[in-house]
């Protein structure tokens, strides 16, 4: 069978309960889809409580703050509090199967490799919920959504390039006020929370794979590209299936 040829280096994650004896770096910076792009180019990193500088989401969704405000616990689903740490490193540097796999590229190839792994890969708790998953998105009643999601992920994807654009963005989703509004205007409008809780949170608890269009972060923070989308499945789920896919950086 051929193979499906991935742009991306895949990820891994472990949750963890006790971060003491771990390998990895401890992450300081602005988001966890900020981790995970570091993660892709080689980092091997420990996401602990108070790594996450500015994201309001990501911390919550991840288990690493105790939900303290009705934005906070409006956040679902997540992780219960405490997490002691995520890591996240290349598959490569995990040295065991881990607990959650994030696959990212073009909407077919993930399709393709979900397709691979036969029915029931995907979750359908969540199905046509934008915000959590792209499962029954793009029916009746949900193109206008689909295209809101593309065409935004499009603009920011421009804006990015932009230092001012970067900075303004740490500035705003700083405030718990800005975040708060921000969640319920994007609420199933738009992918939300797409690597933090999308890829990671959804996967591990459902114990089953998820698809995702990219959220603001993602796209900004994560330094993904609009023409792709992310994926996340358990370890044990899709380890026989990536020898039928080929990534920079898998060890041969």
């Amino acid at each position: 069978m051929e193979a499906i040829e991935l742009e991306l280096p895949v990820v891994g994650v472990q949750v963890l309960e006790d971060a003491s004896r771990c390998e990895g770096r401890r992450y300081q910076g602005v988001a966890w889809c900020d981790a995970v792009r570091r993660a892709t180019y080689g980092e091997d990193l420990l996401v602990e409580p108070g790594s996450i500088e500015t994201c309001k989401w990501s911390p919550v969704v991840l288990g690493l703050k105790e939900p303290e405000n009705e934005f906070e616990r409006s956040l679902e689903p997540r992780f219960e509090w405490p997490v002691a740490a995520v890591r996240v490193a290349p598959l490569w540097r995990i040295g065991e199967v881990p607990d959650v796999v994030i696959v990212r590229g073009r909407p077919a190839r993930l399709r393709e490799l979900a397709a691979r792994l036969g029915d029931g890969a995907l979750t359908e708790r969540y199905s046509g919920q934008i915000g959590r998953t792209a499962t029954g998105i793009g029916g009746h009643g949900l193109s206008a959504r689909l295209l809101l999601s593309r065409t935004s992920n499009r603009a920011l994807d421009v804006l990015k390039r932009w230092d001012r654009f970067d900075e303004a963005t740490r500035r705003l989703f700083n405030d718990y006020r800005v975040s708060a509004l921000f969640e319920k205007l994007a609420r199933n409008a738009v992918a939300d929370m797409s690597l933090c809780r999308n890829s990671t949170v959804i996967p591990y608890m459902e114990d089953c794979g998820n698809l995702s269009f990219f959220c603001v972060g993602g796209i900004t923070w994560g330094g993904n590209s609009p023409a792709h989308m992310t994926s996340g499945y358990p370890g044990g789920m899709i380890g026989s299936i990536l020898e039928q896919v080929e990534f920079p950086g898998k060890e041969r």
